[in-house]
């Protein structure tokens, strides 16, 4: 089985498979483009969630309009997942409420949507400066997307 990122995919730096699961541990958009994207090409097998839906911290409307698509597509969405391993061709599974394992069979590629990498050059060049420099968003940590957007009105609020 191939074990591929959600960057790799969106850079068209992997050759999915024909039988895909994602696993989407964050609920943003980036586990969204990809089922969407790989269920359109009748690829994705299976999208996996730790949380309670898909897509959990994007606007409502946004959230349900793509559940609506996954549905449409044929898309199994399996909610309270965690990612326990995998192996040549399954994928194992923990039930986050239970506990119990569950494993999805005859899957040749997994992709991970799962926590990111804080890209922050530019603060470290202005360090020094007569400047106020505000870390806010993916470049101070890989947030969650509410807590990004509470950092970014307390930054803004203080300036």
């Amino acid at each position: 089985m191939q074990i591929v990122d959600a960057w790799q995919v969106l850079r068209g730096q992997a050759t999915i498979g024909q039988s895909v699961v994602v696993i989407d541990w964050r609920a943003d958009w980036i586990g969204n483009r990809h089922r969407r994207t790989l269920g359109a090409t009748g690829k994705i097998g299976a999208a996996c969630r730790q949380r309670d839906c898909c897509g959990e911290t994007l606007p409502l409307y946004v959230r349900d309009h793509s559940a609506a698509g996954l549905h449409k597509l044929g898309v199994k969405v399996l909610t309270y997942m965690r990612l326990y391993g995998s192996d040549s061709d399954s994928v194992y599974l923990q039930h986050v409420s239970s506990g119990e394992a569950v494993v999805i069979d005859k899957v040749d590629t997994l992709v991970l949507c799962t926590g990111h990498t804080p890209v922050d050059e530019l603060s470290d060049a202005l360090e020094g400066l007569d400047v106020d420099v505000h870390v806010i968003g993916d470049a101070g940590v890989a947030a969650h997307g509410r807590r990004s957007g509470l950092r970014r009105l307390k930054v803004a609020a203080e300036i």
